[in-house]
């Protein structure tokens, strides 16, 4: 059994980045969500969401994974053997320094990409319209001669990313963060800024989850809302946000530093 420690953590990383971590998760849920209670579909989404410091994996406690999501211990248990059973996660046991057993660690598996799995689907896959009567033929033919250009999902233009709402966004993104940012951003810009916060956070590595830090999150990007509002941004709202919340991140790392030398100053 090995020791819990950040370099045992990092040996089991599963994903070279959090997209490709996404697309896996995504593509299990596109193939079992149906198959999933309530109960264990927030598990996941609490693993999913903890597992970005070491891109896939997790070393949370059951008690505060229950904690957090609001179910039982037992609840929790059951959810990780039913995803470990689908092989959508691993659990890696650990030594605490006393030798007793510690937590498991929890390695988000990969799995065959969402993005692919909607890619490959056959026509068999397709419902057929059924068209009851000669009518709805006639409208249905008059609507084909109107649409001459098929919809192309691979449009990247303006128009098509700014019609995207919040929903279009991945289940990682804080929720809190979604919401202090649709009021004023489409979903691709909120979804650029995470991508800042991500890499911020993973180059400063906090001791704090990234849930943990939301409040320090928004409030760099009022800072950023309010400065753009001044006139005071002369590059990118993009690149003036990332700036602010790695100074904000910054301050987090070094009040976390005085809280352990305080605590190791008086033997606690």
């Amino acid at each position: 059994m090995e020791k819990l420690n950040f370099e045992t953590v990092q040996r089991y990383q599963s994903f070279q980045t959090i997209e490709e971590m996404d697309q896996s998760v995504r593509g299990f849920l596109y193939k079992h969500k149906a198959e999933l209670s309530e109960g264990t579909l927030s598990v996941l989404q609490h693993i999913w969401k903890h597992s970005v410091k070491v891109v896939g994996v997790s070393f949370a406690k059951y008690d505060y994974i229950a904690e957090q999501v609001k179910v039982s211990r037992r609840t929790v248990i059951r959810a990780v053997n039913s995803l470990e059973e689908r092989g959508i996660i691993k659990r890696i046991p650990t030594a605490r320094m006393n030798g007793k057993q510690g937590v498991n660690i929890v390695v988000i598996q990969a799995f065959e990409p969402i993005d692919t799995l909607i890619n490959n689907k056959s026509p068999q896959d397709v419902t057929p319209t059924v068209t009851p009567n000669k009518t709805e033929n006639k409208q249905s033919s008059l609507c084909e001669k109107q649409i001459k250009q098929p919809i192309n999902v691979n449009d990247t233009s303006e128009s098509s990313q700014q019609e995207l709402d919040s929903s279009y966004l991945p289940d990682s993104i804080s929720q809190d963060f979604v919401q202090a940012t649709k009021p004023f951003l489409h979903a691709i810009d909120i979804y650029k800024l995470w991508n800042r916060v991500l890499i911020a956070y993973n180059k400063i590595k906090p001791q704090k989850y990234l849930d943990d830090l939301s409040e320090c999150i928004i409030h760099a990007f009022k800072q950023t809302v309010f400065a753009k509002k001044l006139g005071k941004i002369h590059t990118t709202f993009e690149g003036y946000f990332y700036r602010i919340v790695y100074a904000n991140l910054i301050i987090e790392k070094r009040r976390e530093h005085k809280h352990l030398l305080y605590d190791f100053l008086n033997g606690e």
